[in-house]
Parts: C-alpha cells; sequence; structure tokens
C-alpha cells in the first residue's frame, strides 16, 4: 500500500518522498502482454518445493509477503490505462529471450505526444532468474533482476537513470524470504535521500496472517513510517485491512497523518470477481472508497473501477489482440480514451500467423 497520500503532484514533493512512495508500492501482478521494466512480470515458482508445515494456507498456498496482503484487490482494481493509440510488438530472439516494443501516438503522457520504448526480457526455465531491461527516446533506461535463490530466498534489484531529468533517477534493492509459516522483507532505495525498510508477516491460521513493515528515510530530521495490517483469506472471500502512520506531505510541519484501508475481494465464479475499498485518514478526516470488478473469458479480460472522487475507468484487453481504454473523471472534466494493438510471437512449435 503507497505510504503517502497521493494527491500531492509529484513536482511538489521531495525527491525523496517521490522515492519513498515508489519503494512502498507493490509490485505488479503478472499480465498476459509484452514485458515492461515497469511492470515486470513475476517470476513462477520452482516446479519442486519443500512440503508445507505449520498452519497452511488456503489450498496449501505459501504466507504472503506484506505488500501482497491486498493482491486481489489490486489485480481487480488496478488497470493499463492510457491515452491515443498504442502498439505492442514482441518478438521471440530465443526460448528464454524476448525483445519487445512499445510505441504511444496521439497521448498526453508526453509533451511530444508520441512514446516509443524498446527493450529485451529474458527469463530461464522455471523462472528463477528474470533480467528486464527498457530505453526510450525521452532518455530513460530502466533495468529490474530477480534472482530466487534456493527454496525460500528471492532477490531484486532494480535502477531507473534519465539522462534529461537527474531528479528521476533511483536504484533501489531489496531481498525476500518465505518461510513455512512467516515472511521476512528488506528494502534499501536511493534517491537523493537513503530510504531503509523492514517488513515482517506471520500466519496465526490457515486463514489468518497478520504482519507489517516500517520504513526510515534518512533526511535531516529522520522520519519512520510505519504499517501494520491483517489478511484473512476463505474460499472465495479475502478481506485485507492496515493502519499506517506517516507524515502529512500536504502539511508544512509533517504533522503524522494516520490512515485506515479496508479491502474486500469476492470471488463468485471462475471468471467473476468483485471488490471494494474504503479509506479512512485522521486528523483531516478524509475518506473514500472504491469499487471494482473483473471478468475474465478464455482469450480477454474485462476491468472496471468506480469511487466516490468521481472517476470512472474500464479496459478491454484481447491478449493477442485489440485493447480498448477509457478514463473519466467527472470533478476535472477530463476524459480519455485509446486503442491498443498487440502483436505478439507464435508460441513454441506454433506456425507464424
Amino acid at each position: 500500500m503507497p505510504l503517502f497520500n497521493s494527491s500531492p503532484s509529484a513536482e511538489a514533493s521531495p525527491a525523496w518522498a517521490r522515492a519513498l512512495r515508489r519503494l512502498a508500492t507493490p509490485r505488479q501482478l503478472p499480465r498476459v502482454a509484452p514485458l515492461r521494466c515497469e511492470e515486470p512480470a513475476a517470476a513462477a515458482p520452482p516446479a519442486e518445493s519443500e512440503p508445507m508445515s505449520g498452519p497452511p494456507g488456503p489450498k496449501g498456498e505459501p504466507p504472503l509477503q506484506f505488500e501482497m496482503f491486498s493482491k486481489e484487490w489490486r489485480q481487480t482494481a488496478e488497470q493499463d490505462n492510457w491515452d491515443g493509440f498504442r502498439i505492442e510488438a514482441a518478438t521471440q530472439v530465443t526460448k528464454h529471450l524476448q525483445a519487445s516494443h512499445t510505441l504511444f501516438l496521439g497521448t498526453a503522457m508526453r509533451e511530444q505526444g508520441y512514446i516509443y520504448q524498446f527493450g529485451p526480457a529474458f527469463q530461464t526455465e522455471g523462472g528463477r532468474t528474470m533480467m528486464v531491461g527498457r530505453i526510450g527516446l525521452d532518455g530513460g533506461v530502466n533495468g529490474r533482476l530477480i534472482q530466487k535463490v534456493g527454496t525460500g530466498f528471492e532477490l531484486k534489484a532494480s535502477s531507473q537513470s534519465h539522462l534529461k531529468d537527474p531528479q528521476r533517477n533511483m536504484h533501489d534493492a531489496s531481498v525476500e524470504y518465505t518461510g513455512k509459516d512467516w515472511t521476512f522483507g528488506a528494502k534499501a532505495a536511493w534517491q537523493g535521500a537513503l530510504l531503509a525498510g523492514g517488513s515482517f508477516t506471520q500466519r496465526i491460521v490457515p486463514s489468518l496472517q497478520l504482519g507489517g513493515d516500517l520504513t526510515c528515510v534518512m533526511v535531516q530530521n529522520t522520519i519512520m513510517i510505519g504499517q501494520v495490517g491483517a489478511r484473512w483469506s476463505e474460499g472465495g472471500h479475502t478481506f485485507t485491512t492496515a493502519v499506517s502512520r506517516q507524515p502529512d506531505m500536504k502539511s508544512p510541519t509533517q504533522a503524522p497523518l494516520h490512515e485506515v484501508k479496508m479491502q474486500y475481494h469476492r470471488r463468485l465464479n471462475e471468471r467473476l470477481c468483485l471488490a471494494t475499498e474504503f479509506k479512512f485518514s485522521h486528523p483531516d478526516k478524509e475518506s473514500g472508497m472504491s469499487v471494482a470488478y473483473e471478468y475474465a473469458f478464455r482469450n480477454s479480460r474485462v476491468q472496471g473501477n468506480v469511487d466516490t472522487d468521481g472517476k470512472v475507468s474500464c479496459s478491454v484487453f484481447d491478449y493477442q489482440g485489440m485493447g480498448f481504454s477509457g478514463t473519466i473523471d467527472y470533478a476535472r472534466g477530463d476524459y480519455k480514451f485509446g486503442v491498443l494493438l498487440q502483436v505478439m510471437p507464435p508460441e513454441q512449435g506454433a506456425p507464424p500467423q
């Protein structure tokens, strides 16, 4: 969960605050689309693992890292929205290496109205090693490495560099361990200031997991930011909640701000999922609520989201063809729509189309 309120603009926040928001943001869940450096597909678990002991999770699932407590909510609510015309093309260089191209035309995401990015993605058999790179015409260069070690450790490192805007340079690394009924994680990042954090979770009973994390920002006055949370999952029901204490970036004195977030996810059947989120912060007494849905066809997916801020969004993806995106912000009068064309490589052994 992001540790900062998203209302202040990136330009108005110091460099370390933007780095902290990125460091605390959970990684994206796997998408069936050409790999992008900023949205890497999660590496698949090893084919064989040690038998679980202690309280087994639902269907024998291992315990989750703290940042993944609300994974079902994010998978349903988070969308890959864009505006204008977008092309995603990929070429299968070898069995484990893929080269991908991304082109945006007529987009408002850049002043020049277009974006082009190119990069390779490498993943070994079993997904124990993954490397993703990306370079764009705007001067941005990104790289990410994920390495599984043994049966429980996972090492990650990423770097973002921008030739034209040094404020966007950032580097971070993390290590995660998943035990039989507990997990541990540690992160460090640099963007004008050093950020370090750690997390711990413990499975209490098969359906209940508790945890928390702590982040330290090494600025003139060291800032400590903490979260505690719980996750309950049984059958098609998942409920997560978290309480965080953080500095209020809208306050000149950065007074403490406490926020409560609760998410509920319901899988009605194999294709349809519904989810909702409620958040409340004190002492500013701001609140918000979001409702999302996801319907998965055999080769496509439809997602939608509406919140109390007056924002409505929807995306439709055909995994090997077209896609559509629409976002409306009624409060600001902002309307954005986009069309996607995907050119995917054929599966191994399949004739080219």
